[in-house]
């Protein structure tokens, strides 16, 4: 059975820092009826069917110098620029690193007449990827759509699908770092608590590849967007002291602004559940003068000018911008900086004492070195991300932390030591249905076995990062890696599938 959070992922990597079930959203909309289909590996005798065909003879006999001469002709000139250059960079790294292809499944979906995955695994280590292929109805020898994005689905085969014993969980999670290990050259820590102990923790690859050196269990990993739940954790504190509302508008809160006309509209509740219609801040302009973004203030010329996508209060569409102007409505309403007053109020109380926000240019003992890929699927060639073009995480998230100091983030705000119990429930009063589950007021939730898995994820270039936690049981999974994005934020999401599970054993 296909696995579609790859494609999922893939649409959303403009995103950047973005959340597991935003993206799970996008797809379900999509692609309602085709987790029912069978597995097969026959490509259907279809004018999509025989491109796919085609795009494996090529990338199995041909060399990336070719790839690249042939591939646009099959694709139409509707394609992106961006994307038509994407999927010619992923077809000639299959035809460079994978050492072949071979199709392990394939699905068709009658409600989208014209559009074919076909999952496919790399010869050379196994790696799997996925093909998203729609045929131009006009002319049926092009693509309209064309995608290969890296899939992790056969990591898992052999998952438990029920509850198991602890020992029976650590081995399974073993198993599953080792092959991620050989297959796509993992590095990072996963970490289990449940019952009041630690039932797994372990870390696997280099923290830094120019000098060797490992990963240990006091590596420090930036965690991408895992950090909006501190942002909407210090809202929360503000809100129970009675310094603002839910409803107070940006306007109110941040004077400064400056399209007052927009803020007026604009409540904090809606920042908090990407409802608000903004924009984003990752454009050019960003990416060339990131230096001149350190401080919140330092972004509010930048995120007015960016184009709306839509109405507040109409529509879900994540939004990293909302939550910078939430660091600035905490600035402006507590009396500290930012990252001062989630030093003091939220990793200080937590006793996170291994968290914090960096500059680019300062020295943070322990902390990993990101690696990413952007020559192909199924390349094996890292790149650090020293000139990714971020020069300090935001409230929208980019600081680091470490395993064991998310679990205690975890373990403090399960307990009531961040928040109160009744300030938390209306955190999930009202949330925006996304995919399988929901956005809370920062903090994002799922039902699995009858038991609700709060938290967020993050993935950026150099990052991938999951906390799950298991609120009825107190069972939290943490997943950090200093490489990124992957689909590797999957094996938490597993885990704690079984931890609810077990819960609902219990």
């Amino acid at each position: 059975m296909i696995d579609r959070t790859p494609i999922i992922r893939a649409v959303n990597h403009v995103l950047r820092l973005v959340p597991l079930w935003a993206s799970v959203a996008l797809f379900c909309a999509a692609a309602p009826s085709m987790a029912a289909s069978p597995t097969r590996t026959q490509l259907p005798d279809t004018s999509v069917g025989r491109l796919a065909g085609e795009l494996i003879r090529h990338a199995n006999a041909d060399g990336p110098v070719r790839i690249r001469q042939w591939v646009p002709s099959v694709l139409s000139v509707s394609i992106a620029a961006d994307d038509k250059a994407q999927f010619v960079t992923d077809l000639a790294s299959a035809a460079r690193d994978s050492g072949g292809l071979d199709v392990f499944d394939v699905q068709t979906d009658p409600h989208q007449p014209g559009m074919l995955e076909v999952a496919v695994k790399g010869r050379r280590n196994g790696q799997a990827a996925l093909f998203w292929l729609t045929a131009d109805p006009v002319h049926p020898d092009r693509l309209t759509q064309a995608m290969l994005v890296p899939m992790d689905n056969p990591f898992f085969d052999g998952w438990p699908k029920s509850s198991v014993s602890h020992a029976e969980l650590g081995k399974q999670i073993h198993a599953v770092l080792d092959r991620l290990v050989r297959v796509s050259d993992f590095s990072g820590c996963v970490t289990v608590f449940d019952g009041g102990e630690t039932v797994f923790d372990e870390c696997r690859g280099p923290a830094d590849r120019s000098f060797n050196v490992p990963v240990d269990h006091q590596t420090k990993f930036r965690i991408g967007s895992v950090g909006k739940m501190f942002t909407a954790v210090a809202i929360a504190q503000l809100v129970e002291a009675g310094k603002l509302s839910w409803n107070d508008t940006l306007a109110k809160l941040v004077p400064e602004y400056p399209d007052q006309a927009t803020a007026k509209k604009i409540t904090v509740w809606e920042l908090l559940h990407h409802t608000a219609g903004l924009g984003d801040f990752m454009v050019p302009d960003y990416f060339e003068h990131s230096e001149h973004y350190v401080n919140p203030a330092d972004y509010l010329g930048l995120i007015a000018r960016q184009p709306k996508v839509g109405e507040p209060d109409k529509g879900l569409s994540y939004s990293n911008a909302g939550y910078v102007l939430l660091g600035r409505i905490i600035e402006n309403v507590s009396g500290e900086s930012y990252f001062d007053y989630i030093q003091h109020h939220v990793f200080e109380p937590a006793q996170m004492a291994s968290s914090g926000f960096d500059s680019e240019d300062e020295i943070v003992p322990g902390l990993a070195v990101g690696y990413y890929h952007d020559d192909g699927v199924f390349s094996r060639t890292w790149k650090a991300n020293w000139v990714q073009g971020i020069y300090k995480g935001s409230p929208a998230g980019g600081g680091y932390s470490t395993n064991a100091d998310l679990l205690r983030f975890a373990e403090a705000l399960h307990g009531g030591k961040l928040v109160k119990s009744t300030t938390l429930a209306k955190m999930f009063d009202g949330e925006v249905p996304a995919g399988p589950g929901a956005i809370g007021a920062g903090i994002d939730e799922r039902l699995s076995h009858g038991r609700h898995i709060r938290g967020h994820q993050g993935g950026i270039e150099g990052t991938t990062a999951d906390l799950d936690m298991v609120w009825e049981t107190g069972a939290f999974v943490a997943l950090t890696s200093n490489e990124g994005p992957s689909q590797h934020w999957l094996l938490a999401e597993q885990i704690a599938d079984l931890l609810a599970a077990e819960g609902a054993k219990n």
